[in-house]
């Protein structure tokens, strides 16, 4: 919608992909410290708030329809990581992704931060070696370029398969 107001002065302007939205907040909702989920699907929505009260520890989330509270949490436990940490500028940064949040969907491709090499991962050898458990910041530090045999440091980027 032309002219329609930003959010939170935020440079943009409301979309469809504004009606869900996930939000952390200071403790004392006072300043919002991110946004970790939009969405114009309610249950993909659904699917990123449940995500985000397992990843985010000590924090206080704000669940959204417009501007609708839909849900308010403040997550159990002591915050671990700071929302603002991004992991290694990665697209899943913030947000630590385990292997078994990927959807049949999703691929892989690994970069080498040293020699810029770039490849395929599958998904399901890395589940098998490591856990649907493991992490992305877990995996990634395991893993090595093949080009360079420098090691690490590998970003892990999720792509979506072309149809």
């Amino acid at each position: 919608m032309a002219g329609a107001p930003a959010l939170d002065g935020e440079a943009m302007a409301k979309t469809p992909e504004d009606n869900f939205r996930i939000e952390v907040w200071d403790r004392e909702e006072k300043e919002r410290a991110e946004t970790i989920c939009r969405s114009p699907d309610f249950f993909i929505s659904q699917a990123a708030w449940h995500s985000a009260i397992r990843r985010r520890p000590g924090m206080l989330l704000i669940h959204r329809n417009a501007n609708h509270t839909m849900e308010k949490l403040l997550t159990p436990g002591e915050p671990t990581v700071p929302p603002e940490t991004i992991v290694d500028g990665s697209i899943h940064a913030g947000l630590d992704v385990a292997l078994g949040d990927l959807r049949s969907w999703h691929t892989l491709r690994a970069w080498c931060k040293n020699c810029s090499h770039h490849a395929p991962v599958k998904p399901e050898a890395l589940i098998r070696r490591y856990g649907k458990g493991a992490l992305f910041s877990s995996v990634e530090r395991a893993l090595f370029c093949t080009n360079c045999d420098r090691g690490g440091p590998v970003r892990l980027e999720i792509l979506s398969m072309q149809r």
